[in-house]
């Protein structure tokens, strides 16, 4: 290690005396360290122009895979350091789930580790991890196949059909009695699978309210403007407190799951494991009245 750190400095310098100014030792030592390096290697890393020292082509080889690692050795002790006086963390998620799912928790997490610095980043696109972008989570809704990244499965997922408890009309006790009612939707979430797994043979609602946003779709069902079919995820602290009704037990499972996905495999940074296993916390079991 001494001759390799002795070879980067005088390969990245070009010069021996100012390796050595660099490194705090002689110059006498810095040749000595090459020279002995070049020994046990059995070919030459330098050739002298006047008073400079110049690469052989196997010098140059190992001078820019030494600098590679140095470099990645001193981001890696950057990063470290920066952790351990303010630990950041960012993650991306969409907008729905950020809003009714993941924000009412995040307190939770805040006081607990109020030393973390944590940005969370609503997107409907899928934003790139890792590297200039910042972004160390993505919550993201799919079946896992993200091609270069990581990605652990958190939660399954499913429909369930709600409203307001105050909503006007009053509240159906069958499913054939949504005919005629305002059914809201969200885009990419239709009736018609769950009509189907009913036992009603319906088109999909073609009249109303449609929400590019899940989030607002169930914003609007709490206000009592209708009734929803909305992701459990969403609706879960709304159900806790009273403020939707779950209205048949009939359920409809989503192909889609939530996975935790990250730019690589464990391990992770210190401050984004520690985020994920709080995560895996906040996950509420279904129970067979909920279902």
């Amino acid at each position: 290690m001494p001759a390799l750190r002795a070879f980067e400095a005088a390969a990245r310098l070009g010069s021996g005396a100012r390796a050595a100014q660099e490194l705090f030792v002689t110059p006498g030592a810095i040749s000595h360290q090459i020279k002995a390096l070049e020994i046990q290697l059995g070919y030459p890393l330098f050739v002298r122009e006047g008073r400079r020292l110049a690469l052989t082509p196997e010098g140059k080889r190992l001078a820019t895979c030494l600098n590679r690692l140095l470099v990645g050795v001193g981001q890696e002790l950057a990063e470290i350091k920066r952790e351990h006086e303010r630990p950041r963390l960012t993650l991306t998620a969409l907008p729905s789930f950020s809003a009714r799912w993941l924000t009412p928790r995040l307190g939770r997490f805040i006081q607990s580790h109020p030393e973390v610095e944590l940005w969370v980043q609503p997107s409907t696109t899928l934003e790139k991890l890792g590297g200039p972008s910042g972004i160390d989570l993505a919550i993201r809704m799919g079946r896992g196949n993200w091609p270069g990244l990581h990605a652990e499965h958190f939660f399954d997922e499913d429909f369930l059909v709600v409203a307001s408890p105050h909503l006007p009309g009053g509240l159906p006790s069958d499913p054939s009695e949504l005919a005629g009612r305002n059914l809201l939707r969200s885009a990419g979430e239709p009736w018609r699978p769950w009509f189907k797994r009913a036992g009603l043979d319906w088109l999909e609602p073609n009249q109303g309210l449609i929400f590019t946003d899940s989030g607002l779709m169930v914003q609007a069902v709490v206000e009592g403007q209708g009734i929803g079919l909305a992701r459990r995820a969403l609706i879960q602290n709304d159900l806790a407190a009273g403020r939707l009704v779950q209205l048949f037990k009939l359920t409809l499972p989503s192909d889609w799951s939530y996975w935790l996905v990250t730019a690589s495999p464990s391990p992770h940074r210190l401050v984004l494991q520690m985020f994920i296993d709080w995560l895996k916390t906040e996950i509420v079991p279904v129970t067979e009245n909920e279902s």
